[in-house]
């Protein structure tokens, strides 16, 4: 019997796992969060986080989002020139004062935010 059939098999079964991904991407979720009026958006990529996030938008978890600060969107935050780090992000209940602020003077701060913890944020949405 001719391995053609074997063959095609396997380059089926290669071309199919070739088509899904397993980037991080895939288990990101996006919020948007409140502070004052003004609104940015948080991107995570841990499922225990991603949980979390969707209970405080439910309204069964307390905490604000918290995480160390990079430069750029991230091609989620936009307008604003910061986001959070998507791996690192956290919803958490308390945080020292240093690292609070409004999105708008984080933008007009930026190098003095390592990390970001907006106090009186809240998940209003998600994306």
């Amino acid at each position: 019997m001719s391995r053609l059939p074997a063959i095609a098999l396997s380059l089926a079964l290669l071309a199919g796992l070739a088509c899904s991904s397993t980037s991080p991407d895939d288990a990101a979720a996006d919020f948007v969060a409140d502070l004052d009026g003004e609104r940015f958006v948080v991107r995570s990529t841990n499922p225990e986080t991603i949980t979390h996030l969707r209970e405080a938008l439910a309204g069964r978890r307390r905490g604000f989002p918290a995480g160390p600060l990079l430069r750029g969107d991230g091609g989620f935050n936009a307008p604003w020139s910061w986001h959070i780090d998507p791996a690192e992000l956290q919803l958490v209940e308390f945080a020292i004062e240093v690292c609070d602020g409004r999105p708008s003077y984080v933008e007009a701060h930026i190098s003095d935010f390592p990390t970001y913890c907006p106090w009186g944020a809240r998940i209003v949405g998600e994306r």
